[in-house]
Formats: C-alpha cells, structure tokens, sequence
C-alpha cells in the first residue's frame, strides 16, 4: 500500500473513522497472532492481563470480591463497588446464551514482544498515520490486544479513548488491527460517524460498565447502548491485512461474539507533534513508565519512542 488517498483522509477527518485494506502484510499479521496468544496463555499469571468476561460475571454475582489471578494494574474490588453503587449502571451482555468465552484484554506488548514493536514502529502504519496531518514526527503512545473468544457475551461499552489517555492536542490517532475475520456477530467495533466533532471530552468508563472511572471530571457519555438507532452508527466487516483508523475524539464500543469464531485484534495509538503530556483526571494508568513526564511536555524518550520523522523537515524544535 503506498499510502493514504486524498478520499480516505476525507473520511478520517469526516467521520472519524476509516478503514483501510490490506496495511499489514502476513508476516507482519503472524508475528502479532504469535505475541497475542502468547500473552492470552499466560492470562492469570501476569500483572496486566484480564478476562472482563469473568469479572463482569464476578461483579454482578452477589458474592464478595474479585478474582483476577495476579494482575493488579486495577483494583477490581473498588471497581464492583463504584459500578453497584451506580444505580443506572447494568450488565452489558448479549442477549444469545451462547456460552462463557472470554474477554481478554492486555496492554503494553511492544516493550515484550519484539514483533508487536516492530509491526507498530516498522510496517506501513507509521507513514500512513502521519500523512493524516501537517506534522513533524509520529510517536507511538501505546499498544492494547483485546481478544473475544467464542461465546463472549460481555459488550465493551461505547467510549472515548481521548481521557483515558494523559494526552492533550489534536494529533492522535488509534488503528484497531483484526488478526481475525471480524464482522459485526463476532464482535468489530462499531464507531459513531461524527462523534469527533462533537467538541466534548466524555469521562472515561470501566468498559464492561458504562460507570465513570474514579477521579473522571468530565461529563458522562449518553447511553448509546440504549438507542443505537438514534446515532449513525458504523461498522466494517475486515480481514487480517485490514485496519481500521480512528480519531481520539470517535466514540466507539463493540458488541460480543456470539459466533463460534475467534475475535483477535491489537490496538495501536499513535501521537502527532501538537500532543502534549497532561495527567488528566480519571485517565488510566500507564505501565511500565521509564520516566516521569510533566504537564506540557513534548512525548519523547523511551516511553514515547518517535516511529516516523518528516523527511523534508525533520523533528521540529520545542517552541
């Protein structure tokens, strides 16, 4: 692929959201499907890997207490307690009694897996996304594997990435990767067209809640799990190779897999030169962190690794 249409930036920059065909190639595709299995196998013996799946059942259940193995980047004790002492708060499950599958969810593989660094800082991404915009560089914010085995009946709620992340600024983008064939009964997500126009910051949720997390200062996102029919709602079916692009600012969620087929996909997000570092109220916690980084400043540094420089201008300097 040599690079983005005038059409395709047209739509991220319309809708929110584009989906482009055949990015990554099958080596590229393997390396991530080898990394992703390796952290589901190792789901209850590492510190950041979850099944929301099970959690969500545990939350709901009326019995005390959350078993989580050994992760513990969220207490999820705190967690049942601030989503019960909701009152709109419910479970958000497929309606299809198609089974217990799994809600895996991990993050920060490129700084253990050499072939998740590789994909999100040398494949064609990196010059695709900076294309998006007028910029100098591209630093690479952070990578997220969700996995939704068959009979998966936990939603993810419809969210904003932009207040989960200590970011501020316009230059974001997020690329949703399937390692499987994804269509709407396994569980693609689904993104409202638009949505990034809105001009407002929604407080980030607890994802199988629509619950804010702790400490979030901004207003709520409306109950689109209500009344889909109400917002323009997208979706593409995609295969392995495909990505899809989305803003920050696109609020976004999926639905279950009530398939017999598996639902694999990593997440990279990628920074602009306009994005600043801001610790902003509710956003979640990074791991892994090598430096400490303060309001206002530039990504740089191990923890923001720059993937793509401007080759008529390179890096510009801090004004």
């Amino acid at each position: 692929m040599k690079g983005l249409s005038a059409g395709d930036r047209e739509r991220f920059h319309e809708d929110g959201v584009v989906c482009l065909r055949g990015v990554l190639s099958e080596a590229e595709i393997s390396g991530l499907r080898s990394a992703v299995d390796e952290q589901f196998a190792q789901l209850g013996t590492t510190p950041s890997g979850y099944d929301f799946e099970a959690i969500s059942r545990q939350v709901w259940a009326q019995k005390r207490g959350v078993g989580v193995g050994e992760a513990d980047r969220f207490d999820f004790d705190f967690v049942k307690t601030r989503i019960l002492d909701d009152p709109d708060a419910r479970p958000l499950l497929e309606t299809s009694e198609s089974g217990e599958g799994r809600f895996f969810y991990d993050v920060a593989g490129w700084r253990r897996y050499p072939a998740i660094y590789e994909a999100a800082a040398h494949s064609a991404l990196p010059g695709l996304i900076a294309s998006l915009w007028d910029t100098a560089y591209l630093n690479f914010w952070e990578d997220t594997t969700f996995i939704k085995s068959p009979g998966t009946r936990q939603k993810t709620a419809y969210h904003q990435d932009l207040a989960y992340f200590q970011i501020e600024g316009t230059m974001c983008a997020v690329c949703w990767i399937p390692l499987d064939p994804a269509n709407l009964s396994n569980g693609v997500t689904k993104y409202v067209r638009g949505s990034h126009k809105w001009r407002r910051t929604f407080a980030p949720n607890l994802v199988i809640a629509q619950t804010s997390t702790s400490q979030a200062t901004d207003e709520k996102l409306p109950d689109i799990e209500s009344a889909e029919g109400d917002y323009d709602i997208l979706s593409f079916d995609v295969m392995p190779g495909d990505v899809i692009l989305h803003d920050v600012r696109t609020v976004h969620g999926a639905g279950g897999n009530v398939s017999d087929r598996p639902r694999r996909a990593i997440s990279f997000r990628y920074c602009g030169d306009d994005i600043r570092y801001y610790d902003r109220p509710g956003a979640i916690p990074q791991i892994g962190l090598r430096e400490k980084h303060q309001n206002g400043d530039r990504l740089c540094g191990p923890d923001y690794p720059i993937v793509w420089t401007d080759p008529a201008h390179g890096q510009r300097e801090a004004s």
